[in-house]
């Protein structure tokens, strides 16, 4: 217990520390586009706009863009000849955002130019690019509107000279058009200067925007703001001296500064000029859809709506933390209160004593019910392949069957194993049975009277159990001369389906059958409850991963952020309500108490066998006891752990023909149970398909039971 709550405490710490780093890395990551060692990234940028507005050029700005890019090829037998920057075009009051590229240059390390010229075509090809025509120091503007198929992609390509890895710096000139807006009452000038996947990598960014003396508003007659960042808005100063006949908005901003989540991933700086400079700087701008309607009043609405965004989520996410807290806090209390109101709607019988090991055999019970009953307030399954096996091993045990070699010179193997019949029962064939707590009405079973007698070799013949009597009742069926291969025995279960149903139907009504008819299980249904809570203990963890990684990955990407964790929170309550819940349906099994008190004694057994205690006990134990405990270790899946203790603390195992059989000793043996296991699910899956997905089954006066239709 003390190591799965160790187990469980630190799930929650890794939940509680590592998963929001790890939804901040996937999240970045699903916007990676390159790989370590293959990228070209701008990571330097020196940005300076002037504003025009005059004749032939109103409303524009003239942009000058010094750029270094990080280069990093993957192989240097695969340099970069292409980098780009990003020009995107756009449509604004009915106005179009483009660009003119004047010229291009790439500023090497000792300050010399070389001076790119324009490329006549967009080109990929290897060849082109030492080509005289389109090779290295060119540059192609590839205008919008974007569309990939036609070769648009609204950027500027510079061609460069097969470029390994390098840091490299160019000076961009450009004209974007129709930057400044004019309206009745208030001129805009709105500048996105870098966006989306330009800005990933930046490490500086300094910017100027420059705006002639002449067009400048005055004092009182302007309001500038900027947009974008972790932050919000950026800082910015204003001069009128740093560049002469000028006035200067200036802005520099470091690594620490350009932080960028989903939401914020923008540079952009704005003017908006009113009163009576309301058209300083847009006297030749051209008019737009809305020129001659008023603006200034929605566009000052437009800032203050933009400034109140973080305090606008930030209540959000308070009420957002509220209401998830509260759903935590409910789901907590209804999870707790459950357990009170499932105890007072059913009789959960606890044993009379307590107990970690048993070294008895509790009762000769059917191997295959003795390991459900074991584990049915437990987490751990029983694996029916395990429980065949044991069946096998006790009708060995018991003396009905032996197995041999049929040559000894060769390994056991199904096809060199005979399975021999040492006593042949009386059989009363075409028997039909009703149970009922059995929903299949009129099974057809091979019946078989065994009274007290003694096998071939003179042993006293044990009762057996319902399991073991149609087990061996299979073995005698395809036995021939008291005899049949265990290759032949599996392959005649997998073929005659009908036989092999009814077989399978049986044993796994078997567990019902005991249970009640020996006043184990107070119900049929003895593990509803537990199944109930269980599976809803699995929704919840369901439901939990959901919101925990889905939920959390989505809301990342808006102005939630993480929402104070409040996904994180409802998550693991949730989670915690799932632990509880299915410890909890451990106790919800609806044992009789003499069902609560035979389950301890058999899981303690289990426990003995499981633990080293069996390989050191000193207390000798009796061969006939030896024996049982392989069949039932072999029904627990833990035949191993006796085998080991055997070769130890059982110096006269070779007086037993059981345990001084290798082979019975082997998780060889074990594996056969396990083919058994295969071949009935061949028989029932080749049942299934001929009832529902053929006509070959039907006929015979069945009526209306098949014709092929499938389901």
């Amino acid at each position: 217990m003390k190591k799965n709550s160790g187990v469980f405490f630190l799930i929650l710490l890794i939940l509680i520390y590592a998963l929001p780093l790890i939804i901040d890395y996937v999240a970045t990551s699903l916007e990676e586009s390159t790989g370590p060692n293959d990228y070209a990234r701008i990571i330097d940028v020196d940005y300076k706009a002037v504003v025009l507005d005059e004749q032939g050029y109103g409303g524009d700005i003239l942009v000058t863009e010094k750029l270094t890019y990080d280069i990093h090829a993957a192989s240097i037998n695969n340099p970069f000849w292409e980098l780009w920057r990003d020009l995107p075009e756009d449509y604004v009051d009915g106005l179009k955002i483009d660009y003119d590229v004047i010229s291009v240059k790439q500023i090497n390390s000792d300050g010399s130019e070389i001076v790119y010229k324009e490329s006549p075509k967009l080109y990929w090809d290897d060849s082109d690019y030492t080509s005289s025509i389109y090779g290295p120091f060119k540059w192609y503007h590839s205008e919008g509107p974007y569309n990939e198929d036609l070769a648009d992609y609204e950027a500027v390509f510079f061609y460069v000279n097969g470029l390994y890895r390098e840091e490299i710096t160019f000076e961009l000139q450009y004209i974007m058009h129709n930057a400044s807006l004019k309206y009745s009452d208030v001129s805009e000038l709105y500048i996105s200067m870098y966006s989306e996947d330009t800005i990933k990598y930046l490490e500086s960014f300094n910017g100027q925007i420059l705006i002639p003396n002449k067009d400048m508003p005055k004092e009182n007659n302007y309001l500038a703001h900027t947009y974008g960042t972790n932050s919000h808005t950026f800082e910015f100063t204003e001069s009128d001296d740093i560049n002469p006949g000028y006035h200067t908005f200036i802005f520099n901003l470091d690594s620490s500064d350009l932080k960028f989540k989903p939401y914020n991933k923008y540079l952009e700086f704005s003017l908006l000029s009113f009163n009576e400079d309301k058209h300083i700087f847009t006297d030749y701008a051209p008019n737009n859809i809305y020129s001659d309607e008023v603006y200034l009043e929605e566009a000052k609405q437009a800032i203050e709506k933009y400034d109140n965004l973080p305090k606008e989520y930030k209540n959000k996410k308070i009420i957002f933390l509220t209401i998830t807290s509260l759903i935590s806090i409910f789901v907590l209390y209804s999870t707790i209160n459950k357990d009170k109101k499932i105890k007072k709607k059913y009789n959960f019988y606890k044993p009379q004593m307590e107990m970690q090991y048993f070294r008895d055999i509790p009762s000769d019970l059917d191997p295959y019910f003795a390991a459900t009953l074991a584990f049915c307030k437990k987490n751990k399954k029983v694996d029916v392949g395990d429980s065949y096996s044991a069946i096998m091993l006790n009708l060995i045990r018991k003396g009905y069957i032996e197995l041999t070699k049929i040559l000894d010179y060769k390994n056991w193997t199904p096809d060199n194993i005979n399975i021999n019949i040492l006593y042949v029962p009386t059989l009363i064939n075409n028997q039909y049975t009703i149970n009922p707590q059995n929903p299949y009405q009129n099974i057809k079973v091979d019946q078989m009277i065994i009274e007290e007698k003694y096998n071939k070799n003179g042993k006293k013949l044990e009762d057996l159990s319902e399991n073991e009597k149609n087990y061996f009742n299979l073995i005698v069926k395809y036995a021939y001369n008291n005899t049949v291969t265990m290759k032949n025995f599996q392959e005649n279960v997998a073929k005659n389906y009908d036989s092999t149903n009814s077989f399978v139907r049986t044993v796994d009504l078997s567990i019902v059958n005991i249970g009640i008819d020996k006043k184990y299980f107070q119900t049929a249904q003895y593990k509803y409850v537990k199944d109930k809570y269980n599976s809803t203990g699995t929704m919840y963890i369901i439901v939990a991963l959901i919101i925990l990684i889905i939920g959390n990955l989505i809301i990342y990407n808006t102005r939630f952020d993480l929402a104070f964790g409040s996904l994180f929170i409802l998550g693991l309550v949730l989670i915690i309500s799932a632990v509880i819940l299915k410890r909890n349906s451990n106790n919800y099994v609806l044992l009789t108490q003499l069902g609560s008190d035979e389950q301890i004694k058999w899981y303690a057994l289990y426990n003995f066998l499981n633990s080293n205690t069996l390989m050191k006990e000193k207390t000798v134990i009796e061969l006939p006891l030896w024996e049982k405990y392989l069949v039932y270790a072999t029904a627990f899946g833990i035949s191993e752990k006796v085998i080991k203790a055997l070769e130890i603390n059982c110096p006269d195992m070779a007086n037993s023909p059981i345990l001084s059989n290798r082979y019975y000793c082997s998780t060889n043996f074990r594996h056969n149970g396990h083919s058994f296991r295969s071949a009935t699910n061949t028989a029932r899956s080749i049942s299934h398909s001929s009832r529902f997905g053929s006509s070959f089954y039907g006929g015979g006066g069945r009526g209306g039971g098949g014709g092929g239709g499938g389901h």
